[in-house]
């Protein structure tokens, strides 16, 4: 999770690419969903239809990952959440070429006992007319991956839990898998070499999944009565729109 809101009593989620946005609301586990063509609406259309729907609302965005900068740091454990703060202040001022105001950020603090360390996961991104403004603390920004886990998890009925570890997801050209406070992304080309993988969610039907030893793939289908414009817009407004508060990486 990017950007942390508060729980609101409907959430919507909101996912985009070239030419589409998909809107979904999950009301008594009915999926409701809208599509909307970039060169008739735009997101500053969408958020204000939903702001004048219902005041409580929070919107999810899902962001692409390509957009979203990281970076590990590593701290004393007697460093307090102030002098932490400030570091990654300087970090972000330092690394980013751009100004502390032309951009969002948010970070992770967790503590290593064994090392006796805090290892913080610092994450960024450049403020944009592609992305929701967030003045009124009613929006959530989400890595489109964890969107993504969500949604499929939820299409397949499998729980969120912390057996995802051992599961990987196909998704478009890679295969993605969320392990402890991070996650990796393995190409499709390279699935053989993919290991501690026991199923594999898809949307597709891949030959090459067949090539991840000892795993298990299962393909989720999509309701025939939605109408799809695009399956991973879908998916992604849906595990948007199932956001929980909590941080997955």
């Amino acid at each position: 999770m990017l950007f942390r809101g508060d729980l609101y009593n409907e959430q919507v989620g909101i996912s985009q690419d070239s030419h589409n946005f998909c809107v979904v609301v999950v009301k008594n586990q009915h999926i409701q969903t809208q599509w909307f063509q970039k060169e008739k609406t735009s997101l500053l259309d969408i958020s204000v239809a939903l702001q004048d729907k219902k005041s409580n609302i929070c919107k999810i965005q899902a962001i692409s990952d390509r957009f979203i900068w990281r970076k590990y740091l590593f701290f004393p454990d007697h460093y307090s959440n102030a002098m932490i703060y400030h570091q990654i202040i300087a970090l972000l001022k330092k690394e980013l070429p751009i100004p502390l105001e032309d951009i969002y950020f948010d970070y992770q603090i967790m503590l290593q006992q064994s090392e006796n360390v805090f290892r913080v996961l610092v994450y960024a991104l450049r403020k944009s007319d592609s992305i929701l403004m967030n003045d009124s603390k009613s929006v959530v920004l989400d890595s489109e991956y964890y969107c993504y886990q969500r949604g499929i998890h939820y299409l397949a009925e499998f729980p969120l839990e912390e057996s995802c570890r051992e599961q990987g997801y196909f998704f478009k050209d890679r295969i993605l898998q969320f392990k402890q406070t991070e996650f990796c992304q393995t190409p499709i080309a390279k699935a053989s070499q993919i290991t501690h993988c026991k199923r594999v969610l898809t949307l597709e039907k891949m030959q090459n999944l067949e090539e991840i030893e000892g795993s298990e793939i299962v393909e989720v289908t999509l309701s025939e009565n939605q109408q799809i414009v695009d399956p991973y817009l879908y998916v992604i407004a849906l595990g948007a729109s199932l956001w929980n508060g909590k941080g997955l990486i």
